[in-house]
């Protein structure tokens, strides 16, 4: 799939009307898709998959995780049946990519994925120590990223 680059608002409005109200046709029928599929999915799935085209009888869906693609891929063909009977009847396959989600981190040092699960990211003294004293074994590349890395205890 093509990915297209950003364009400024005053390049789509020297394009002319013709050009913006391609682009907001094309934005609703992305939302008004993206609704029947919410619709389609089973609740764990919905919120971790999104519509990204539909061209050609071609459904191409993006998951934030291969756990979810393994899922979205299992369903495929009851999701196809009821995505037709939603009204996509020209709808032939769906293709899944994965494209994790950025987490962002709290003041805390710890992140948070969708799926509650927390990463701490603060290091410990006795951690930072640990890396202190393989640093001192090991050749000049590896050991100033080692001390680097132990600098980061709080």
């Amino acid at each position: 799939m093509r990915r297209t680059k950003p364009v400024t608002i005053d390049s789509l409005l020297n394009k002319g009307p013709d050009q913006l109200g391609r682009l907001f046709n094309h934005s609703k029928q992305l939302q008004g898709l993206q609704q029947k599929l919410q619709a389609a999915l089973e609740p764990e799935l919905a919120p971790h998959c999104r519509a990204l085209s539909f061209s050609q009888g071609l459904l191409t869906l993006e998951v934030d995780s291969p756990v979810w693609q393994w899922r979205l891929n299992m369903q495929r063909g009851a999701l196809i049946d009821q995505l037709r009977q939603k009204g996509l009847r020209q709808l032939s396959t769906i293709t899944c990519k994965v494209s994790p989600n950025v987490t962002a981190t709290s003041p805390s040092g710890s992140a948070t994925v969708e799926s509650g699960f927390q990463v701490n990211r603060i290091m410990s003294h006795r951690s930072a120590e640990d890396l202190r004293q393989l640093a001192e074994q090991m050749p000049e590349p590896l050991k100033s990223k080692l001390l680097k890395l132990a600098d980061r205890e709080k």
